[in-house]
């Protein structure tokens, strides 16, 4: 059975009111009727008191006038029990009744006597004036009065808080509904993100447990966006490595095959110092160490770390791409702060893979560029061509690459995965080469980021020199 929040506060509130105004006009009522009844017997004993002591007759206007002041009602009897005179009617059947109280003086609210349907508190005393014997004086003081004044101690404190739940159940209602909404809407969040949509709802106002919730929703919503990606990413780099798998025996036997071809070649020519052979092998080389850095997409294999120039690296490099470089009519800069003995324990083919990948990219991303600025009719802009920098960093322990391109950068929708696989805007891109680059980055136990800066796109990799 569902109980919801706005019954679960409202009605134990006004049941607790209901009991505690009952209580209060109960224990109100109690101390009415005592204080009430001490102020009756009081009057009545002050009366007995007057009327003992006089010493004129009492007359029916005599009586008629005490009673308007008393509020009390007189009848005098004789010593033999006769009625002389009284301010109510008594009739002789009720005169018995009236005659039973048998201590006069004394005054208590447990004497009640009924005359003519009506009520009264019955007290006497006996008087005695000049010219007369003594006469019975009874005090008859309606219980009406009474009654109406302990009724006014209780009913109106009753009243006054059955009036008063009405507001308060508007008030806690209210005071419910600004709880249950929040509530509401961070259930629905909830259930949004648990569909898939890692949404975010700005966090209440007011600084209380609902707005700590609302930042925590929002904290796992991108904990688990983060979590989604990375999963997505590991299953991409997954289905690749079992693809590559399947590949990967076809490929080296095709490798295997050219290599020998051109080992035949050159023997069967003559000519060992062929420089066009030996591009070739180096080529055939660089192919069969990216089909393996393919294949450590996601499995974290070790490296095969040797002793490497850092400036034979930078150099060899460039010597692989300038030719495609200079076809397109640009050239690439080179700048490396370390001396020719400088040495880094790193793959030196892995390596010149990862920068290979970020030269040819920053190739293609400029002449992305210039037939950008064709198709809109503008002059396309000479290119300074592309820039790759070594330097050390923090005290030479490290070492920092850049690559650096003119062209227009990533594309605002996939900035953030650059370095995810299958991530490409290319036509014929496969969005592999990135990832490969940052895969070879880390498993030397570096990092890579990219930037902006005067309108050039920056790869920018760190590397330790040595391994701990």
């Amino acid at each position: 059975m569902r109980w919801p929040l706005v019954y679960q506060v409202t009605l134990p509130l006004t049941l607790w009111t209901l009991v505690t105004v009952f209580a209060l006009s109960l224990l109100n009522l109690w101390y009415a009727k005592i204080e009430t009844g001490e102020e009756v017997e009081a009057r009545l004993a002050a009366i007995n008191q007057q009327l003992s002591e006089v010493r004129f007759p009492l007359s029916l206007p005599v009586l008629q006038q005490i009673q308007g002041l008393t509020g009390t009602e007189l009848a005098v009897t004789d010593s033999t029990g006769k009625l002389v005179r009284a301010t109510t009617e008594i009739t002789p059947d009720e005169l018995p009744s009236l005659l039973k109280k048998d201590n006069p003086g004394v005054v208590s609210l447990d004497e009640v006597i009924n005359l003519a349907g009506v009520s009264y508190f019955h007290s006497t005393t006996t008087s005695r004036f000049s010219g007369s014997g003594d006469v019975t004086v009874h005090l008859l003081f309606p219980k009406a009065n009474y009654d109406r004044r302990v009724a006014q101690s209780f009913w109106p404190l009753m009243l006054l808080g059955l009036v008063a739940v009405g507001p308060m159940l508007v008030v806690a209602s209210f005071l419910v509904t600004r709880i249950t909404r929040p509530i509401a809407r961070l259930q629905k969040q909830v259930g949004t993100i648990a569909e898939g949509d890692f949404v975010e709802l700005p966090p209440g106002k007011t600084n209380d447990e609902l707005r700590d919730l609302s930042l925590a929703i929002n904290q796992m919503s991108q904990q688990l966006q983060q979590y989604e990606k990375k999963v997505r990413t590991m299953e991409r780099a997954q289905v690749l490595g079992q693809i590559g798998a399947g590949f990967s025996h076809q490929i080296r036997n095709a490798m295997t095959g050219g290599q020998m071809a051109l080992g035949l070649h050159r023997l069967d020519c003559n000519i060992p110092d062929c420089e066009s052979l030996q591009v070739a092998q180096r080529q055939m080389a660089m192919v069969e160490h990216m089909v393996q850095a393919m294949l450590r997409l996601g499995r974290k294999q070790g490296i095969d770390r040797r002793e490497v120039s850092i400036a034979q690296l930078i150099d060899a490099t460039v010597m692989m791409v300038e030719p495609q470089a200079q076809h397109h009519g640009l050239s690439i800069h080179r700048q490396v702060d370390f001396p020719p003995e400088a040495t880094m324990d790193a793959d030196m083919v892995l390596l010149q893979t990862c920068l290979m990948n970020l030269l040819l990219n920053g190739i293609e991303a400029i002449l992305a560029a210039h037939a950008s600025q064709a198709a809109a009719g503008k002059e396309v802009a000479e290119s300074g061509g592309l820039e790759i920098e070594a330097s050390p960093h923090q005290g030479a322990e490290w070492i920092t690459i850049r690559v650096c391109d003119e062209g227009m950068g990533p594309p605002a929708e996939i900035a953030d995965q650059l370095f995810e696989p299958l991530v490409t805007t290319k036509p014929e891109g496969t969005g592999l080469g990135l990832p490969v680059v940052r895969e070879i980055v880390e498993l030397h136990g570096g990092t890579i980021e990219w930037y902006r800066v005067d309108g050039k796109t920056c790869f920018q990799i760190t590397l330790p020199r040595r391994v701990k």
